[in-house]
């Protein structure tokens, strides 16, 4: 075969010159970025061979999708854990969190057809994994490809309990900020897969999962397909290789202990009990951790506040849907005021309340924004009444300050509907947050006439020091 001839003549890079239109030299230890997927799209992806790759090898292969497109900067994320565990690295180029699921799961199935027939992959190993939506696009990707092995799912993920049923079991290892509003949602998605008798782990980082977390945390979170791979054959038993994943992985615990959480050491000593089970490690370090925590009137009293705090959360959860429900239901602007109370409230609350309570109070408060978020989208994208989608919008504003999206939805609905004042008060809103894109604000459509005004451009020039017309010195 004329690929397997020129990787065996070149040392030290990899030449895909009959894969791609043009000659493309990918070298070992080197990101490379931009390659095409398909000659005819322009869809492309960021690849990572790692150093001690061989020629005539296959190798098991992390495919990831990041929400935003991010491929380069999510494959050098990656990197490392590539070369530590052994890896090809390849990351999607295409912007995810604006499309629809069912136009991603094309995506994937291109980019994945693409690297079984052009990369040294293993069709045995092949893993997937993302942020967010990238995740829920992981999760699903076992529909298109049923040999996957892993799925790394990173603040998100998504499931289908009638398909699942019918899909080959894959190791579902899922990452969880413990300020992020769908930490108990992503739970729930081990427990559902655990049930389905699939391999399971969750691993927890402090923040939310609105980035990629620490490369450490997503070390253990890829371990636990190496060492599934190993305990099923598909990889050699490297002893050397799981003793030092198994340090790593008790450093992680003693570091959760001496920052006092407790409950997280001890969460990850009882999984560390299943992973490593069947490999020849020193368990009787985990035993000796799990009974001397147990022991610890710390560790008892943090149990009690998570399980007080999980019951909390889920009232208000439920409380919120509720009337939020209902003031969309019937666009009850007088009630604006009051959910921006509530965010301002959480906020002084979680600043005020032990370490527990401080995690309750961000979550919500990143539940509040996830939910008018998610009302927002689904309005606009229905035949609801222009009161309607003003006040999603409106709300969104109280809620989360910093979205542009629905600052331009309000000037847009408001202009159109020949409001200009409440158009104007939130330009001027926009732009006191600091918002610089003066093209997207003539580029609004349906309110020339607003946009021609010298009141539109008059705020402008004042925020941002020019404007498209009337482009006087302010005074």
């Amino acid at each position: 075969m004329k690929q397997g001839l020129l990787l065996s003549i070149l040392i030290g890079t990899l030449f895909f010159g009959q894969i791609w239109s043009q000659e493309t030299v990918i070298s070992k230890g080197r990101v490379v970025d931009s390659l095409k997927v398909e000659d005819s799209i322009s869809e492309t992806f960021s690849l990572y061979i790692p150093q001690d790759f061989e020629n005539g090898e296959t190798w098991p292969t992390l495919v990831i999708f990041d929400p935003q497109g991010r491929g380069r900067l999510t494959t050098q994320l990656f990197r490392s854990i590539a070369e530590e565990q052994g890896y090809i690295i390849a990351a999607s180029n295409e912007v995810l969190n604006k499309t629809p699921l069912q136009t991603n799961l094309q995506v994937a199935n291109r980019l994945i057809t693409r690297l079984l027939i052009s990369i040294p992959v293993n069709p045995n190993l092949v893993y997937v994994g993302g942020l967010k939506e990238g995740a829920e696009l992981a999760s699903a990707t076992p529909l298109i490809y049923q040999d996957i092995r892993g799925v790394l799912a990173v603040g998100d993920a998504w499931v289908n309990p009638e398909l699942t049923d019918k899909m080959k079991p894959f190791f579902f290892s899922a990452v969880a900020g413990d300020e992020d509003a769908g930490l108990f949602g992503l739970q729930a998605f081990v427990d559902f897969y655990k049930q389905k008798k699939f391999p399971t782990e969750i691993n927890y980082f402090d923040g939310n999962n609105k980035e990629w977390p620490d490369t450490f945390v997503l070390n253990n979170a890829v371990s636990a397909f190496s060492l599934d791979a190993m305990a099923k054959g598909l990889r050699e038993k490297d002893q050397v290789f799981i003793q030092r994943l198994f340090e790593k992985e008790l450093e992680s615990t003693e570091m959760l202990r001496r920052q006092r959480d407790y409950l997280r050491a001890y969460e990850k000593l009882e999984q560390m009990e299943d992973k490593y089970a069947l490999f020849n490690v020193n368990s009787d370090k985990v035993t000796d951790r799990l009974k001397s925590l147990k022991r610890n009137k710390a560790y008892r009293q943090q149990r009690r506040d998570f399980r007080r705090a999980e019951n909390l959360e889920a009232e208000k959860q439920e409380e919120y849907r509720y009337l939020m429900e209902m003031d969309i239901l019937s666009t009850n602007f007088e009630n604006i005021g009051w959910w921006e109370y509530q965010i301002q409230e959480l906020q002084e609350l979680a600043e005020k309340g032990s370490p527990a309570e401080k995690k309750i109070y961000t979550r919500l408060q990143d539940f509040l924004r996830e939910l008018s978020l998610s009302h927002f989208d689904i309005i606009m994208e229905s035949q609801a009444g222009i009161d309607t989608k003003i006040f999603v919008s409106v709300l969104r504003t109280a809620l989360d300050k910093e979205d542009p999206e629905a600052y331009l939805k309000i000037i847009s609905l408001a202009g159109h509907d020949g409001d200009h004042q409440t158009a104007l008060m939130y330009l001027e809103d926009l732009l006191r947050t600091g918002y610089k894109n003066i093209d997207a604000l003539y580029d609004i459509e349906g309110i020339l006439d607003l946009i021609l005004s010298q009141e539109y451009n008059d705020l402008i020039k004042k925020y941002l020091g020019e404007s498209k017309y009337y482009n006087h010195s302010f005074k």
